[in-house]
């Protein structure tokens, strides 16, 4: 807890760039990577890559996108060079996943992400912004968990869903490992 006899300060940004650098360098362990089923607007796309930035995944696979939505310059404006992450587009009818898939979507058998142990091996499905996770895909995942809402909306943006659970896999799995 800090005191109130020292003032805070805002990291610079070379200092910043050195503080991710070196957790970076101390991390053993990725996050998992994301699968994008049918996401449709370049906001949510740069946005995803960013949140994959953040918490250090190192995949994102898009299913069933437009051939050039990586091109769009919201994409690049908005996930602020990470881009960089390894991006993978199939349609989904391709995609056959090697991994545990965990879906992050409200469904009559969804579990509370903070109530569940999540797999420290897996992968994150995502759904399109309205209609949610293709069920075929949803079909191919392990178990689906859900962000409780305690106000009026039933939902909230795919990528900020995407940054609570990846979040909570971090506290499950890394709390101990890099002084962040």
């Amino acid at each position: 807890m800090a005191t109130k006899d020292k003032k805070d300060k805002v990291i610079a940004a070379q200092q910043l760039y050195e503080r991710q650098k070196s957790i970076r360098q101390q991390s053993s362990i990725h996050a998992p990577d994301i699968i994008c089923c049918d996401i449709k607007t370049p906001e949510n796309i740069g946005s995803i890559f960013r949140v994959a930035d953040a918490a250090g995944s190192h995949k994102i696979i898009l299913l069933n996108s437009r051939d050039d939505i990586l091109e769009h310059k919201k994409i690049k404006k908005i996930s602020r060079n990470s881009t960089h992450i390894a991006c993978e587009s199939l349609p989904l009818d391709q995609y056959h996943s090697q991994q545990s898939m965990i879906a992050i979507e409200l469904t009559e058998k969804s579990t509370s992400v903070f109530t569940c142990q999540l797999p420290q091996a897996c992968a994150f499905v995502i759904g399109n912004e309205r209609q949610g996770v293709d069920r075929n895909l949803l079909q191919q995942c392990e178990y689906a968990v859900h962000i409780p809402m305690y106000g009026v909306n039933g939902s909230m943006n795919v990528s900020h869903a995407l940054a609570i659970v990846l979040y909570e896999w971090h506290r499950q799995y890394t709390r101990n490992e890099v002084d962040i």
